[in-house]
């Protein structure tokens, strides 16, 4: 009799093997019924655009042009992806500052702008010299905190490292005074602000 393995996508759920009993409908129905499930689960966090880093990975300086990078969760692509140590994002180019992304199928990669193809996640900031990683700037985590300092009254911009638009953004201020938004409020990059006085402090919750 022959026997048959079948695996169930997207999420990779093996169906028992094939030929060995009479209740392979009812067990392929509950594991179709299943898979469909485990799917929907991932669905609104990739329908509503939070990809980015969850937890962990934290970027370091390095002897070497390939950044130091602990493990850690990020959503790309809608999936959610545990990293596990030892996590080697590959060496960036020599003498510049690149932005390093997660893309699900592709894995890691570097580039100039701040903003990543859709549903990759933004690790951070990497600056080189010609042998080795000489600065870093971590990425905002998804429902992360951005620091808002003005140094005076009027409009301030803030890069908010989420490397897309916001899906929303929450001002939290800790001093006396008011700090609210400008017309357009913020773009793939950026928040635009706007101070009713210098020297305010707070943050901004995004995600």
């Amino acid at each position: 009799m022959a026997v048959t393995r079948t695996v169930l996508q997207p999420t990779g759920l093996i169906q028992p093997q094939h030929g060995l009993t009479g209740y392979e409908a009812d067990v392929d129905q509950n594991m179709a019924l299943l898979n469909s499930l485990l799917a929907a689960v991932g669905q609104p966090v990739f329908d509503a655009g939070l990809n980015g880093v969850y937890s962990g990975l934290v970027l370091s300086t390095s002897a070497s042009l390939t950044p130091g990078l602990t493990a850690g969760v990020l959503y790309a692509q809608g999936q959610r992806i545990n990293l596990a140590s030892p996590v080697d994002p590959g060496p960036a180019p020599a003498s510049e500052t690149n932005y390093l992304f997660y893309n699900s199928a592709l894995g890691f990669y570097y580039q100039a702008g701040a903003v990543g193809a859709p549903g990759d996640a933004l690790i951070g900031k990497v600056t080189t010299s010609p042998t080795a990683v000489t600065a870093v700037v971590q990425a905002t985590k998804v429902f992360g905190l951005v620091d808002l300092a003005p140094g005076s009254a009027g409009n301030f911009t803030v890069a908010h490292l989420l490397g897309r638009v916001p899906v929303g953004v929450l001002i939290q201020t800790t001093s006396a005074g008011v700090i609210w938004f400008q017309s357009t409020p913020y773009d793939d990059e950026n928040l635009y602000l706007v101070a009713s006085a210098g020297s305010l402090t707070g943050k901004a919750q995004v995600w």
